[in-house]
C-alpha cells in the first residue's frame, strides 16, 4: 500500500499546482488516476472516489477554457474525492478488489441513499459500470456484430429522411435497436441497453405513425446512433479494467427520447444543442471493430436473447442511391434509393479470420511467388532440356499466379462503408451551413485495399468538406444566377487500367485562376519563376499550387471557394499511397477532383532495371517510353544540368548510377538506355544500363532507418534471391526537375 498511497499523494500535489485558466496538465492527472485505480491491490473503497475523480476532470476537458470559475470548481471536488481516496486507504490498506468476478458501480453511497435513483437526476460523472462477466470473445462479438447493425440502422435512417413512409426502413433501424438492447442487458451492459430501449421506443411511435419522421425527429434519431457509437467504442476499455461511463449529453437524450414534445423537439424545430452535441466532423468516424477467429454467425449472441419464433426479416438488396440535403426540408443529407420490388440481398456464410493471421498468409504466399520464380529460372529448368519437369513447372506457375491473385482478393474490401460515412457528412455540413446539396454516390461496391481505406478517408472528408462549405453557393446565390437551388456533389468510384479513380465532382462557382495566382505570388510560391502572367499557366500548373505547403487561403475563402485549406496534407496522403490527384475547374461551373490509386499496396506491375550490378523496379504506370539517345539528343543547359530533346521538348536527364554512386555503371548515354518517367505532369529521363523486363513485385517495406531515402520507394525479393530497391518515380522526378541531389 505505501507505493499507492506516495501515487496518491503525487497526484494530490499534482493537482494543487494546476491553474484553472490553463488545465492542459489535467491529462496527466487522469492518466495517474486511471494507472492507480487499475491496480489490484488498491482497496474497493478507495476506487470508487479515484473513479469519480476521474470523471470529475473528464468534464473539466469537455469545458469551455474560458470559464476558469466552473473549472475551479470541478477541480475543488477532485481535491476532496483524492483525500477521501487517500483516508479510505489508510483504513482499510489490506483489502483489495476482485474486479473479475463482481460487477462494479460507482455512484457515491451517501448520495445514492438521500437521491432517488431516476436517471433524470444523477450527474454522469457519479456513474460508471463493470459488466460481471468481461470475456473478451463476447465483448468483441458484440461489438462487431452492434457495429454492423450501427451502421446498417444509420444508413436506413439518412433514407428515411426522404421517404418517411419507408415501412421497411423504419423496420431496420427498429431491429437494429432491438438487437443491441438485448445482447448489452444479457451482457449487464445497461447504458447501451438502456439507451437502445428508449431509441427503440421513440421508432415505434414513428413505426406507429403517431409522428412523422421529419425536422427535429430525424436529429434526435440520428444523435441517438452516435450515442450508441460512441457508447460501442468505449466497451473496447472493459478488457483493460476501465468502467463505461455515461457519455455528455446521455440524459438530456433520454428525456428527449422519452418525450420529444416536451423537450422541445418537433418537424419544425431542430433538436437543442444540449443533446446535439456532435459536430459534424465526428458524426462520420468508423466503428473499430475486434476481429476474432470464430466463425461469423450473425446472431452468435442474439441467439441467446430473441425467442426463436421471432421473425427475422433479411436487409434489402443494395441499390443505387443519392441523398438529398436542406435545412428547412425533410430531405437533408439523405441516401435515395431507387427500389426493385421482391428483391432479396443473399446471406454468404463467412469465417472471420484475424488480420494478423491474414497478412502472414498474404506474406507467406508472396515469399512462394519468389521462391517458384527461383525454380523458373534456374539453369535446369530454364534450359529446356528437361521436358517433362517444364510441363510441371509450367502448370505450377499457373497454380502459384492462380494463389497470389486470390490471396491479394482477400485484401480488398468495397468503398460502400466509406462512402456511407460521406452521406452523413454531407447532410450534417449542410444543415450547419444552411446550404440545399444533393450527394450522389456512385460505384461504392469498387474494392480497394483494405489498409488503404482509411488513409483515403481523411483526403475524402477534406474535398467533401471543402465543396460542401465552399464550393456549393447558398440557394439564393444560385437562383440569381440561374441555377437550381439544390447544389449537387458526387463521389464515384470505379476500376481502371489496374486502377482505382475516384472523383469529387461539385456544380459550385469553380476554382478561380486570376485569385489563385495573385496568392501564390503574394505567398512568395512562384518567386523563382519569371513569367507569372496568367496565360503563361496552362490549368494544370495553377490549380496544382494549391498544393502547395505555403499556400495560404485566409483570403481566397470566399473567392476561390476555399480550396487549399490543408490541400497540401490531401496529396501527400495520396502520394503515400503511389497515387496521383488532378484537378479539373471551370469557373461558375464546379470542379472535380480525381484520385487515381493503386489497387494494392501489396504488389505493382514493375519493369525491372539494372545500373551496374544493381537491380531497380520501376512502376510501369509511371514509365512513359524508354529511348536510346543518340550524341545529339543530349545538351547541357546552364543551372539546369543535361537535358534530353525529346519530339522538341527538353527532358531533364537523371543518371541513377550517379544519384546512388554505383562505379562500374555506364556513363556514355548512347550506350544506355533513357527510361523516361512521368509524375504530376512533369517528366523526366532515368539513365540506366539495361532494361531486363516486366513482372509483378511483392512489395516488401523498408526498416525505420531506411524509410526515408530520396528516390526509393520499397524493396522486393527479386527472382535470382537478391534484394532489389523499388524506386521513387515521383521522387526522381523532383529532383530532377528541382536540379536537387543528395
Amino acid at each position: 500500500m505505501p507505493d499507492l498511497n506516495s501515487s496518491l499523494n503525487d497526484a494530490a500535489s499534482l493537482l494543487i499546482q494546476i491553474e484553472p485558466a490553463d488545465i492542459s496538465e489535467l491529462e496527466d492527472l487522469q492518466y495517474l488516476l486511471n494507472t492507480i485505480a487499475k491496480e489490484e491491490s488498491c482497496p474497493e473503497a478507495s476506487r470508487e472516489k479515484i473513479v469519480r475523480a476521474v470523471q470529475q476532470i473528464r468534464e473539466i476537458l469537455g469545458l469551455d477554457k474560458s470559464d476558469p470559475a466552473k473549472s475551479e470548481e470541478v477541480i475543488e471536488t477532485v481535491g476532496h474525492l483524492i483525500e477521501e481516496a487517500m483516508n479510505a486507504m489508510d483504513e482499510d490498506g489490506k483489502k483489495t478488489a476482485d474486479r473479475k468476478s463482481t460487477a462494479k458501480t460507482f455512484p457515491d453511497q451517501p448520495i445514492a441513499k438521500t437521491h432517488k435513483p431516476d436517471i433524470e437526476e444523477k450527474s454522469q460523472a457519479e456513474e460508471g459500470i463493470m459488466p460481471s462477466d468481461t470475456d473478451p470473445d463476447l465483448l468483441a462479438a458484440f461489438i462487431t456484430e452492434s457495429s454492423e447493425l450501427i451502421t446498417n440502422a444509420e444508413e436506413a435512417l439518412l433514407s428515411l429522411e426522404t421517404d418517411p413512409d419507408d415501412i421497411d426502413a423504419v423496420s431496420t433501424v427498429f431491429r437494429a435497436f432491438h438487437t443491441i438492447k438485448g445482447t448489452s442487458a444479457f451482457l449487464e451492459l445497461s447504458f447501451i441497453s438502456e439507451l437502445a430501449h428508449h431509441s427503440e421506443s421513440f421508432l415505434s411511435r414513428i413505426r406507429d405513425r403517431e409522428i412523422r419522421y421529419e425536422g427535429g425527429y430525424t436529429d434526435l434519431a440520428l444523435r441517438a446512433v452516435d450515442m450508441l457509437k460512441e457508447l460501442i467504442l468505449s466497451v473496447q476499455n472493459i478488457s483493460d479494467g476501465t468502467p463505461i461511463f455515461k457519455p455528455r449529453g446521455y440524459n438530456d437524450l433520454m428525456r428527449a427520447l422519452a418525450d420529444p414534445e416536451k423537450a422541445g423537439v418537433s418537424p419544425e424545430n431542430p433538436l437543442s444543442p444540449q443533446i446535439d452535441e456532435v459536430p459534424a466532423e465526428d458524426t462520420s468516424e468508423p466503428l473499430h471493430r475486434i476481429e476474432t477467429g470464430e466463425p461469423d454467425e450473425t446472431s452468435t449472441l442474439e441467439k441467446e436473447i430473441i425467442p426463436l419464433e421471432e421473425e427475422i426479416i433479411p436487409p434489402e438488396e443494395e441499390k443505387s442511391e443519392q441523398v438529398k440535403t436542406a435545412p428547412p426540408t425533410v430531405a437533408q443529407g439523405v441516401r435515395l434509393r431507387q427500389r426493385t420490388e421482391g428483391a432479396k440481398k443473399i446471406v454468404e456464410s463467412s469465417v472471420r479470420v484475424p488480420v494478423e493471421r491474414l497478412d502472414r498468409f498474404i506474406d507467406m504466399v508472396g515469399e512462394l511467388v519468389v521462391a517458384h520464380s527461383m525454380v523458373v529460372q534456374d539453369e535446369i529448368v530454364a534450359g529446356g532440356s528437361q521436358h517433362e519437369l517444364l510441363k510441371k513447372v509450367t502448370l505450377t506457375s499457373k497454380i502459384v499466379r492462380e494463389l497470389q491473385n486470390m490471396s491479394m482478393s482477400m485484401r480488398m474490401i468495397p468503398l460502400k462503408a466509406t462512402f456511407q460515412k460521406m452521406t452523413r457528412l454531407v447532410r450534417d455540413l449542410a444543415r450547419k451551413a444552411g446550404k440545399n446539396v444533393t450527394f450522389v454516390a456512385e460505384g461504392e461496391d469498387t474494392e480497394i485495399d483494405r489498409n488503404m481505406v482509411d488513409i483515403i478517408s481523411d483526403p475524402l472528408v477534406h474535398m467533401i468538406r471543402n465543396a460542401v462549405d465552399h464550393g456549393i453557393e447558398l440557394p439564393e446565390i444560385r437562383e440569381q444566377i440561374g441555377k437550381p437551388r439544390y447544389g449537387t456533389v458526387k463521389l464515384s468510384a470505379r476500376h481502371s487500367a489496374g486502377n482505382v479513380v475516384v472523383k469529387i465532382r461539385d456544380d459550385g462557382s469553380g476554382l478561380d485562376r486570376k485569385a489563385i495566382l495573385n496568392k501564390a505570388i503574394e505567398s512568395g510560391i512562384l518567386s523563382d519563376r519569371s513569367d507569372t502572367r496568367e496565360n503563361a499557366f496552362s490549368d494544370r500548373e495553377l490549380f496544382n499550387l494549391i498544393f502547395e505547403p505555403g499556400f495560404s487561403t485566409a483570403k481566397i475563402v470566399s473567392e476561390v471557394s476555399g480550396r487549399g485549406v490543408g490541400m497540401d496534407v490531401v496529396k501527400k496522403n495520396i502520394e503515400a499511397l503511389r497515387g496521383q490527384i488532378e484537378i479539373q475547374s471551370s469557373p461558375g461551373k464546379g470542379s472535380v477532383f480525381k484520385m487515381s490509386l493503386p489497387l494494392t499496396l501489396a504488389i505493382i506491375d514493375g519493369m525491372v532495371v539494372r545500373v551496374g550490378e544493381e537491380r531497380y523496379v520501376m512502376p510501369t504506370i509511371s514509365i512513359v517510353r524508354s529511348v536510346q539517345p543518340v550524341p545529339g539528343d543530349i545538351s547541357t543547359i546552364l543551372r539546369k544540368g543535361e537535358m534530353l530533346s525529346l519530339q522538341g521538348k527538353l527532358v531533364p536527364l537523371f543518371r541513377l548510377g550517379e544519384l546512388f554512386q554505383i562505379g562500374n555503371s555506364e556513363k556514355d548515354p548512347t550506350r544506355a538506355i533513357v527510361m523516361v518517367v512521368e509524375d504530376d505532369g512533369k517528366q523526366a529521363g532515368i539513365l540506366i544500363d539495361e532494361l531486363i523486363g516486366s513482372q509483378q513485385i511483392v512489395i516488401k517495406t523498408l526498416g525505420e532507418s531506411l524509410r526515408n531515402i530520396p528516390g526509393i520507394s520499397g524493396s522486393a525479393i527479386m527472382p535470382n534471391g537478391r534484394v532489389g530497391l523499388i524506386l521513387d518515380v515521383g521522387g526522381l522526378v523532383s529532383l530532377a526537375n528541382t536540379g536537387r541531389h543528395f
